[in-house]
């Protein structure tokens, strides 16, 4: 049983709690006033959508109301003795909108997480979405859901309802591995050949006379390769180390060539020259003191280098400011022009007199102005105040006659008029003043910043005569240090060319003195290389006898290697063939292996798809009588005339029919006879024959505007039936209407739902 449920902004609800009781629960109020939302509010609570939100008319972010920030719900209900409470809520974010959801049973969590929660309640009742909109929840002008249906589509809505589509599924994904094994047999039936087998095993018994010839070959030419490996070894070493004798002996020879070249080169080059150490010690002696000399002007021209660059810098900015100076004198002349145009042959101060004097204009005029205004409201007031039949003065108290009004009104009306008059001048006067003060005070600003900047101008003109002078002695110190520069440079480069001389001298002297040490290097190593050689004793014609017969040795190896791998290939042949004939004979082997498998599997499917078959429509058959009982039991609460005594649900082969008997012994079918009243009738019998028969242990029933065709009498006898009788068939009903006539009936529970649409304001409930 839904014991409570609670809406926190939730499209129209700010924030409404609903208390529920067994038997039926009534919710009334005008179109929009919030009634279906609260049982779509439900529909979330367990499954986390209902149909709008499923069928995308509606998005998560419209739910929230107005510009909240999170909606939620919380619903409470029993189940086996429990009390279960579910808590969802509708987030906004930067990213977009988000879901929570947790249950609790007996106060403790269960389980968290949107789906999660949907899962843990569909396997608490047995209940999942699609049973529940269909045999439980009846949205606003769906309740005949299943009479508006094409046929087609009626039988697949049904056969879902009732759990046997699966039967259908079963059914076709039988088939169709029946007819995967089938043709799989057939193709295999296609490869498989009896003759090819038994020609197969007749190949097998010829293969393996091969193969143990192949294998007695290979034995033989493997004892003559083992004897001819060992005397080509023996032949090998003994031509490996005379090898060796001969490449040291080649070598040496090399090397004794090469030096005797390089010795006769070297004393060549050493030929009539003179070389002592006492020449290189000269050298170096005379390159010391040059280098020495050199590095003494090299610092005389860096002390003269850094004199001529500081000089060129301080010229230049002398220069820089020599030329500010002049232009400084030119804008002193401009700024005191500028300034006799501003404030012509007046003095500052007397222009400061008349600024002032024109600021005490304006606000004496506008003093005046002021006065003016505050005398004609005084006057006007007055005036109101005087009319034909006052016998004392409202101002003075003194006695009036007529005339003596007629004359003080006169009087303050020509005042009043002059006042006008002179406001009037006043308006042009005040403006024009204001001006002219502001214009002074303006001229004055400038007057003073001319002066400022004449004043600086004066300071940088002064300085012009004392640069100029400095600048002439400057250029006099300038040309001093560039020809001391010019002749540091001509003592330099002669200098320069005697070092480079004597550097070249000094390179060739110890040239000449290494090459006379590597001669001397080059005899010694020459006449060690001629004593090597000669103790080798190497002889060329034993050294070819020898090689001669490491590769006789060698070549009878190979051929015996050869034959040893030739009869390899054979044996290697015949164990391939007899390795191919026996894949080959196991292949078919499974094959007639398969066949026999397939066929026997295709048998006992072919049994069960037929047992599929007539399990469905026994099952089909049996439900649609259970449907039928329960629709009957229910058709007199909701029909209120005897013209139709039952209503049936028809089972055919291609579609549910529903119909009605006229009383006569004739079922006719509910589409040709029936009104939209007696259509909504039979729509309600059968949502409450589906809760029957697909919820039975659940008892809860969900009709939203169930008297949409309906008229006055089946409406009373509807309010009368879920008042009375239908508590005794379902444990707990939900009426959604906006048919005030039901709110005179005693329900488990009601509410009223009212709302300002015009304001878009909040949903408020109204316990009846």
């Amino acid at each position: 049983m839904i014991k409570s449920v609670r809406l926190v902004c939730w499209r129209s609800h700010a924030d409404t709690f609903f208390e529920f009781r067994e038997g039926t629960n009534l919710l009334v109020g005008i179109m929009g006033a919030g009634k279906s939302s609260v049982m779509e509010a439900i529909s979330f609570s367990f499954f986390g959508t209902f149909p709008a939100l499923e069928r995308r008319k509606l998005k998560l972010e419209n739910i929230i109301r107005l510009n909240e920030p999170k909606a939620g719900v919380v619903l409470e209900f029993e189940w086996d003795g429990a009390t279960y409470r579910i808590e969802r809520a509708i987030e906004r974010s930067k990213k977009g909108v988000s879901t929570l959801a947790e249950i609790f049973r007996n106060g403790t969590l269960v389980e968290h997480g949107p789906v999660a929660v949907a899962s843990y309640v569909a396997s608490l009742t047995g209940m999942d979405y699609g049973l529940f909109t269909r045999a439980v929840y009846s949205e606003q002008n769906s309740i005949d859901y299943f009479l508006t249906l094409d046929p087609r589509r009626r039988k697949e809505e049904m056969d879902a309802l009732l759990g046997l589509d699966r039967f259908e599924s079963a059914r076709a994904n039988a088939i169709t591995v029946i007819n995967r094994i089938r043709g799989k047999r057939q193709a295999i039936e296609g490869q498989f050949s009896r003759e090819k087998l038994r020609a197969l095993e007749e190949e097998e018994k010829r293969r393996l006379g091969e193969k143990e010839a192949a294998e007695a070959s290979q034995k033989t030419t493997q004892e003559a390769l083992e004897r001819h490996s060992r005397e080509a070894a023996a032949a090998l070493v003994s031509y490996e180390g005379m090898r060796k004798v001969r490449e040291n002996h080649d070598a040496l020879s090399k090397d004794a060539i090469r030096l005797q070249a390089q010795f006769e080169t070297l004393s060549r080059a050493l030929e009539g020259k003179s070389m002592d150490s006492a020449s290189e010690a000269s050298i170096n002696d005379r390159m010391r003191a040059l280098l020495e000399e050199r590095s003494m002007l090299a610092g005389l021209q860096k002390t003269s280098e850094t004199r001529h660059s500081s000089l060129s810098k301080e010229s230049g900015v002398l220069e820089a400011r020599l030329k500010q100076s002049l232009d400084s004198k030119t804008k002193l002349a401009s700024a005191q022009e500028e300034r006799k145009s501003l404030i012509g042959d007046a003095s500052g101060e007397a222009l400061v007199s008349l600024q002032k004097d024109a600021e005490q204009s304006a606000l004496a005029l506008d003093s005046e102005r002021k006065s003016l205004e505050r005398e004609t409201a005084e006057l006007n007031d007055s005036l109101t105040k005087l009319r034909p039949g006052l016998s004392s003065c409202p101002l003075c108290s003194s006695k009036l006659s007529d005339d003596g009004i007629s004359h003080v009104k006169a009087a303050k009306e020509r005042l009043s008029a002059a006042n006008r008059a002179r406001l009037g001048e006043l308006s042009l006067q005040i403006p024009k003043a204001k001006r002219q003060s502001e214009e002074l005070l303006l001229r004055i600003r400038k007057i003073s910043l001319i002066d400022e900047r004449a004043d600086a101008l004066r300071t940088e003109a002064a300085a012009a005569d004392g640069i100029s002078r400095r600048r002439k002695a400057l250029e006099s110190e300038l040309e001093a240090a560039l020809q001391e520069r010019k002749a540091l440079q001509s003592k330099a480069e002669p200098l320069s060319a005697s070092i480079e001389k004597l550097r070249l001298e000094g390179n060739e002297l110890k040239s000449l003195l290494a090459k006379k040490a590597e001669a001397q290097g080059v005899s010694l190593r020459l006449k060690e290389t001629g004593l090597a050689i000669a103790k080798l004793n190497f002889d060329e014609k034993s050294f070819e006898a020898i090689r001669a017969g490491a590769e006789r040795s060698r070549i009878e190896s190979e051929r015996a290697r050869s034959a040893r791998k030739e009869a390899g290939l054979q044996l290697k042949q015949a164990l391939d063939m007899l390795a191919r004939i026996r894949s080959e004979q196991e292949s078919l082997r499974r094959m007639e292996t398969a066949i026999c498998e397939l066929s026997a599997l295709e048998e006992q499917l072919s049994i069960f798809k037929n047992a599929l078959l007539e399990a469905q429509v026994s099952m089909r058959h049996n439900l649609a009588d259970a449907i039928n009982a329960a629709m009957n039991e229910v058709w007199p609460v909701f029909y209120p005339y005897r013209n139709y005594r039952a209503l049936r649900l028809g089972v055919s082969e291609k579609d549910y029919v529903f119909e009605l008997d006229d009383g006569g012994g004739e079922w006719k079918g509910l589409e040709t006879v029936a009104s939209g009243g007696e259509r909504a009738c039979a729509a309600l019998a059968l949502r409450v024959a589906l809760a029957i028969v697909l919820t039975p242990k659940l008892g809860w029933l969900i009709l939203d505007e169930p008297t949409h065709n309906l008229d006055s009498a089946a409406v009373s006898l509807l309010s009368s039936a879920l008042e009375l009788k239908v508590p005794q068939i379902v444990r707990q009903t939900f009426v959604i209407t906006h048919d005030e006539a039901f709110m005179g009936s005693e329900f488990a529970s009601s509410y009223r739902l009212v709302r300002d649409k015009d304001n878009n304001g909040e949903s408020k409930l109204e316990s009846v």
